[in-house]
């Protein structure tokens, strides 16, 4: 059975890249670039992972993956922190999120490596 996977980005093109490597590999996808409808697909759906992006524009990705971890509902989803442009200090605030970081080019790798 295909997993299903919340994307939440605000960039286009990684939006697609993640998207075209997740389908690619046989899992559905949902779509959002706001933090705040992540939170209302999460509900809807409850998707067996999200990859957030930790630099949205109208609250931080990791911001969205507290109040995720804080929700009795959504907590036990795993949530990947992906961004483009990772700053010093990242990692770490992505840990007291409770969110796994990594790269754009390392997921690309990874996926790339399981067709």
């Amino acid at each position: 059975m295909a997993k299903t996977i919340l994307i939440v980005e605000d960039n286009e093109l990684n939006m697609k890249l993640f998207n075209d490597l997740l389908e690619r590999s046989g899992h559905a996808t949902l779509r959002t670039k706001s933090g705040v409808e992540a939170i209302a697909l999460a509900r809807e759906h409850h998707p067996d992972l999200i990859l957030m992006d930790i630099q949205l524009p109208e609250v931080s990705g990791l911001e969205v993956t507290r109040w995720i971890k804080d929700d009795e509902e959504l907590k036990s989803i795993p949530v990947i922190a992906v961004t483009a442009f990772a700053m010093k200090g990242d990692e770490e605030k992505s840990g007291k999120a409770d969110a796994r970081p990594i790269s754009r080019s390392r997921f690309r790798s990874r996926n790339s490596s399981k067709r």
